[in-house]
């Protein structure tokens, strides 16, 4: 009985032995490929991210170019009534190819709106939105202009999409939310039809 216990020791010991090993290789592949998930993952959001800062830098490059430039552009006004009750106004300055900027001006009973509209090969990618409040309508006597708060809000567009909102209080938008996907979608097509007005 004594061999055939020896061999069954041997026989178990060798079994344990090759769980073991395989145990070690099934953990080493998982710990494998969950490290290259985590490093596939970071290197999208460390891409991601370097574009779009990349793209920031490239508007605010391009807005300083108009604005260093908006006097040597060709003008031209016009009246938007479709945009607003009370009227409004759209300013667009052209170099010698395309329209670079739209300047809009809307009026309304409590306030009004100013918005700055810039582009580039037919693109949107900037815009910076002013919105005035008064303390009532200018016509009546209570009103006072020193009492009318202001509020400004940036929205970067690169590539036709809405990148970066920065609202009033100087915060950064959730991209993700869909309050960012809408006013997304709103200000992009806006700024088209401002453009087609424009051409």
């Amino acid at each position: 009985n004594k061999p055939i216990l020896r061999i069954a020791s041997v026989v178990n010991a060798n079994f344990y032995t090759f769980i073991s090993h395989e145990f070690i290789q099934w953990r080493y592949r998982q710990s494998s490929m969950i490290h290259t998930l985590a490093t596939t993952i970071f290197l999208f959001i460390t891409l991601a991210a370097f574009g779009q800062t990349d793209g920031i830098t490239e508007i605010k490059k391009l807005y300083r170019e108009t604005q260093d430039n908006k006097s040597t552009y060709k003008t031209l006004t016009q009246d938007d009534f479709e945009n607003s009750s009370e009227g409004g106004e759209l300013i667009a300055y052209k170099d010698s190819k395309e329209v670079r900027l739209i300047e809009a001006s809307y009026y309304g009973h409590m306030g009004k709106t100013e918005a700055e509209f810039y582009y580039l090969n037919g693109q949107i990618y900037f815009i910076f939105l002013k919105e005035f409040r008064y303390n009532m309508p200018p016509t009546e006597l209570g009103y006072d202009q020193d009492k009318t708060t202001t509020e400004e809000s940036r929205f970067y567009f690169w590539d036709n999409r809405m990148i970066r909102w920065i609202n009033p209080d100087g915060e950064y938008m959730d991209t993700e939310s869909p309050e960012f996907l809408n006013t997304s979608t709103e200000n992009y097509d806006w700024a088209n039809e401002l453009l087609e007005m424009n051409k």
